[in-house]
């Protein structure tokens, strides 16, 4: 495995830990003040996207 393909890989895995750590905050929502939990689903949309386009790109089942 070459290096470019392992830091897909870390960031990708990153980013999954990202969302889960995001998803559990979101829902213990009485904890936060408005503007908080918008900033937090903002950055949890901002993340599920990034993640789809890199998956996207390194997907190398059917429809390509």
């Amino acid at each position: 495995m070459n290096f470019t393909m392992m830091t897909m890989v870390t960031q990708t895995s990153r980013a999954r830990r990202l969302i889960k750590m995001l998803e559990r905050l979101i829902k213990n929502d009485f904890l936060y003040t408005d503007t908080q939990l918008k900033e937090m689903k903002a950055q949890l949309r901002v993340l599920k996207e990034e993640l789809a386009v890199a998956e996207a790109k390194t997907s190398k089942g059917f429809g390509k």
